[in-house]
């Protein structure tokens, strides 16, 4: 990644490994070889996830290609990225307060109900 980049579609791919950096602990190696991989695979896609990242092309798991790299964010769970994708998949922490509050309103609206029809 030391060329400059000529084309916009250089710089935009330039900048996603870059972007690749805030999350995951990469090698200047590696962000060569993900650089690379894109340029070379107009369908590529890097995804990117707990444990490491594969590069693959039209989902040839067989012939992928795996790197050892550690996530730097607990914030996400991955990201997907290709020429024309950078998607974060952020960390869902599901919440355990969401069941009763959806009762206790119906019971408020019965009530009400019933205290009108006992006038």
């Amino acid at each position: 990644m030391n060329k400059e980049p000529v084309t916009y579609a250089e710089l935009i791919r330039k900048k996603r490994c870059i972007d690749l950096t805030n999350y995951y602990s990469l090698t200047k190696k590696d962000l060569d070889q993900i650089y690379t991989f894109l340029e070379e695979n107009k369908k590529g896609i890097v995804r990117c996830g707990e444990q490491g990242i594969v590069l693959v092309v039209n989902n040839d798991i067989e012939n992928a290609t795996v790197l050892t790299a550690s996530k730097t964010s607990i914030s996400i769970d991955g990201i997907i990225m290709s020429n024309d994708t950078f998607k974060i998949i952020p960390h869902y922490t599901p919440s355990s307060s969401g069941g009763s509050s959806g009762g206790s309103s119906s019971n408020n609206n019965n009530n009400n109900n019933n205290n009108n029809n006992n006038r």
